[in-house]
């Protein structure tokens, strides 16, 4: 399949992570200089549902983006959703609504398959940003232009996220592989499985817990090289007020830990796949050498 990809990037959602994985700017000159406000790390809230009223809150309790859902499974903390013709609608009231007040994207989850033109559909809405999971996502996702790609990583190590680097994915979700026996709270394999990703995989990073989060492991990540952390929920039926009282803990939390602390292999440049050259005609050297002897 031929791919063509330029390295421009139209997300407000990559632009920012980038930004966190550079790090504070140093000081230039004598004189104090006023750093630009670039956070420890991007809050991303995952709405329990697609409601315009709900993305509204937590843009105004402090999330830098917010994620919208499509074949979106139901969870203790997730309502399940439709697929994009049955979300389409809530999805531009969505956009209407926060504006630019927060980054809008969608995440296209495991509860159903997407094709081609769904993905060029929902590009085509103006979401900011497209999260997928590689294994359910047609190939040619990775040909949209309009929107930041991201991937949706179950992070074991290895394989999959060399391949990732090669690819023209500009970010990616990580989820931490977790045996069945493991407590709810952060654990040291948590803890080194993130740290191995942020390692790992060259592109911005944000952390999906699959752990119950806490408002000190954002620290922990933040150490990690982690740009990100995805707040999901915090259960299917919150209303504004509990979107707000969740967004404000953890954004309170990100303002105390100062400056990022920048991870510049994240900063790796996304990779230009062009078509390949079409194959000559068959016959074609023959009726060349026809024509000189003409």
């Amino acid at each position: 399949m031929s791919v063509v990809v330029r390295d421009a990037v139209k997300s407000k959602l990559i632009e920012r992570l980038k930004a966190i994985s550079r790090g504070a700017p140093a000081p230039i000159g004598f004189g104090r200089t006023r750093e630009a406000a670039v956070p420890a790390m991007l809050l991303v809230a995952i709405l329990p549902r697609n409601e315009p009223a709900l993305a509204l809150a937590a843009a105004r309790s402090g999330a830098g983006a917010v994620a919208l859902r499509i074949c979106g499974a139901g969870t203790d903390l997730l309502a399940e959703t439709g697929d994009l013709s049955a979300e389409e609608q809530r999805i531009k009231e969505t956009l209407a609504t926060v504006g630019d007040s927060a980054i809008v994207g969608l995440i296209v989850g495991s509860n159903g398959h997407v094709s081609v033109d769904d993905l060029r559909r929902a590009e085509s809405l103006g979401v900011d940003f497209l999260a997928t999971y590689p294994q359910f996502t047609p190939a040619g996702f990775l040909e949209l232009s309009e929107v930041g790609r991201l991937a949706i990583l179950d992070q074991h190590g290895g394989q999959l996220a060399r391949g990732i680097n090669d690819l023209p994915i500009q970010s990616a979700l990580v989820r931490i592989g977790r045996p069945s026996e493991s407590p709810p709270e952060m654990t040291v394999l948590d803890v080194a499985l993130s740290r191995g990703a942020a390692d790992a995989i060259h592109r911005p990073i944000i952390a999906f817990p699959s752990w119950k989060l806490a408002p000190t492991d954002l620290e922990v990540l933040r150490d990690a090289g982690v740009e990100g952390v995805a707040l999901v929920g915090p259960r299917p039926d919150a209303d504004e007020a509990a979107i707000e009282d969740e967004v404000t803990v953890y954004r309170d939390k990100i303002a105390q830990l100062g400056k990022p602390k920048g991870r510049q292999v994240a900063l790796t440049s996304v990779p230009v796949v062009l078509p390949r050259a079409a194959a000559p005609a068959a016959g074609g050297e023959e009726d060349d050498e026809d024509d000189e002897e003409e």
